[in-house]
């Protein structure tokens, strides 16, 4: 077992060409830096079918082997930082799916939202806000919001440069991860 703390990131757009999977490297040095070891989650690759267990996830009886790793590894964290998108004014699909698969694993997680898209992503991160409440996560602080700019793509509506939109707000991340991390520790060393 590692003396720092598991975090995850979870990637919550699965579109081919995304911002979210740039932001979380970004993330991911920043909790490195802070002390935590980075489990990167991203939907994209996890492939999680829509909900297909025949018993809702508050029984906690799991059958398929997609339901049972993914129950795995979110138990197997100290704290997670959720990232999204903001899709019409809400937060992805994908994202809502493999949050409902489980129900006990997330109760009094530490969690960070961080979410972004033309307004910073403030309506996806207000329903995901309310939808982790809701479930049990234990939210530090109010995430981080990262709006888009004109200049941030090309013609064709692609990111010219992930990497200096993500810098953009770095220092709201930093102080988010740092905040998590933190309180992620003081978890496992609690439990320990």
């Amino acid at each position: 077992m590692s003396a720092r703390p598991q975090i995850g990131i979870i990637v919550g757009s699965t579109r081919p060409v995304r911002v979210g999977r740039p932001v979380a490297d970004e993330i991911a040095t920043l909790i490195e830096a802070a002390g935590g070891d980075v489990v990167m989650l991203d939907l994209a690759e996890i492939r999680l079918p829509l909900l297909d267990e025949a018993l809702p996830p508050a029984s906690g009886v799991r059958t398929q082997p997609h339901s049972i790793a993914w129950g795995e590894q979110i138990a197997a964290l100290d704290g997670v930082v959720f990232v999204t998108p903001d899709y019409n004014s809400g937060y992805p699909a994908a994202l809502k799916n493999a949050i409902d698969y489980l129900k006990a694993e997330w109760s009094a997680l530490p969690a960070v939202v961080v979410s972004y898209g033309w307004s910073g992503g403030a309506s996806a991160a207000a329903q995901l806000s309310a939808v982790l409440r809701f479930i049990g996560l234990d939210l530090q602080g109010e995430g981080v919001q990262m709006p888009f700019q004109p200049t941030d793509f090309d013609a064709s509506m692609r990111m010219t440069d992930p990497a200096a939109f993500a810098g953009r707000s770095v220092e709201q991340l930093r102080a988010a991860v740092e905040q998590l991390v933190e309180v992620s520790a003081q978890a496992e060393r609690a439990a320990a």
